[in-house]
């Protein structure tokens, strides 16, 4: 019995030591492609092939697995293409591998609420970031759509750490309104670059709809703990959120993506 004990804790630092090279690796390789490639592609086909466990089930399954898997998917696209901007200075190509590793090894493998909403976040905070800076020539409705997938699936993961049972609804409800600033963020998009690094800015949008995530997390959680809306848990969150957006809409439309 000692024995077989000591065979599994082997097995498990063996498997813990693989899945950490493998995950540090893949960012790895996705920093050496952005020195090496001009082309994004290669670097995503290698970010969705490794998902292939989405697809390592009966048919039937995978789009469930591909949902559940989405938030995953859009990080490592969005980094891809974060990576891969103009004019992105080699170090702040190296910190975005680093931050997919981290989001591999430390946070992609928790569960629990607090860790699927950080995931979520993440979800629209670069997925947004990656979207309106590159997509300036693509059509309308491949933006729109982006957006709607984007907030659909990062609503349906942040809802199913709570075993939310309409979770598709207001998923799609939540979707459909990240994909209607979507289009009014198409025409009006503005940026704001981050200090010492022109080449790579903050879209409005980015700000805005992680905002509008927040005071709408605040807003489901205190249904959940109280089994109603508690006006003194969202008050706050909405009055910072609303007065913040109105300043950046007022005084900071300076830059135009």
């Amino acid at each position: 019995m000692v024995d077989f004990l000591k065979l599994v804790r082997r097995r498990s630092v063996w498997n813990e030591l693989t899945y950490y090279t493998l995950n540090i690796g893949l960012a790895s390789v996705l920093f050496i492609l952005t020195q090496t490639i001009q082309s994004p592609f290669l670097a995503i086909v290698l970010v969705l092939l490794s998902k292939w466990r989405v697809l390592a089930v009966r048919p039937r399954f995978w789009w469930t697995n591909i949902q559940a898997n989405m938030v995953d998917i859009i990080v490592g696209v969005s980094i891809v293409s974060l990576m891969y901007l103009p004019q992105l200075p080699v170090f702040m190509q190296a910190a975005l591998a680093v931050i997919y590793a981290l989001w591999l090894v430390i946070l992609k493998p928790k569960s629990g609420h607090k860790y699927m909403t950080a995931q979520a976040f993440a979800a629209v905070i670069l997925g947004t970031m990656a979207l309106y800076s590159s997509s300036y020539e693509w059509p309308v409705v491949i933006v729109v759509l982006a957006m709607y997938a984007i907030g659909y699936s990062a609503a349906r993961h942040f809802l199913y750490s709570y075993e939310e049972t309409q979770m598709i609804f207001l998923s799609a409800i939540w979707g459909l309104l990240l994909a209607e600033l979507g289009w009014l963020a198409y025409y009006w998009a503005y940026g704001y670059s981050l200090p010492g690094m022109p080449a790579l800015q903050v879209p409005q949008i980015t700000i805005v709809a992680t905002l509008l995530a927040f005071v709408g997390e605040r807003i489901y959680r205190s249904s959940v703990n109280n089994k109603q809306i508690v006006v003194g848990d969202v008050v706050l969150p909405a009055v910072f959120s609303g007065l913040l957006v109105i300043v950046i809409m007022l005084f900071f439309n300076s830059v135009v993506i």
